[in-house]
């Protein structure tokens, strides 16, 4: 019969070869997580930029349509009509809720931009000179909004404007 400090000795050396043991399995355990993990990650970007190449789309369709592109003409010809007319009647107006409603469109996909669920350089690329016209075509209705409402109008619309119009100027400079 084995005493107890030879016991003990027995255990404990059994106890440290285990743990020995053990840990090639637990690294090969802990590799094989971060492969999970990576092949995981690697998912979730397709994911990402699947679902903001289809925003992207949605929105570049959207602003091509036969319909947006009278829309735009329609929302340029009523401004020239309130310019005319120094403003009369314009903020509740039928007129004025169309250039609001024009106006969303840009806003929508702008806000989208700055939280970063559109890239901002792929708008400024593919949309930058539309976004610049349109914002400058409407700025003056968009400045009449902001005196009735007191508070500022479509504020991401005109920061997406602003910076489509730094990149177009960056490109211009880089090409011209």
């Amino acid at each position: 019969m084995a005493d107890i400090p030879t016991l003990i000795q027995l255990l404990s050396a059994a106890s440290t070869i285990a743990v020995i043991l053990g840990v090639p399995f637990i690294l090969l355990q802990l590799r094989q997580n971060a492969r999970i993990l990576e092949v995981s990650n690697r998912q979730v970007e397709v994911m990402i930029h699947q679902t903001r190449s289809q925003v992207f789309l949605n929105i570049a369709q959207r602003l091509s349509d036969r319909e947006y592109v009278l829309r735009r003409k329609l929302v340029r010809d009523l401004v020239a009509k309130f310019t005319s007319t120094d403003w009369e009647g314009f903020v509740d107006s039928s007129d004025a809720f169309e250039i609001r409603a024009f106006a969303v469109t840009y806003e929508a996909s702008a806000t989208m931009a700055r939280i970063g669920m559109i890239d901002e350089g792929t708008l400024q690329k593919a949309l930058g000179y539309w976004v610049v016209s349109d914002w400058h075509a409407i700025e003056p209705a968009v400045r009449q909004l902001e005196r009735s409402w007191g508070v500022p109008a479509y504020p991401n619309f005109r920061w997406l404007a602003e910076s489509s119009e730094a990149y177009l100027q960056q490109v211009k400079g880089a090409t011209g």
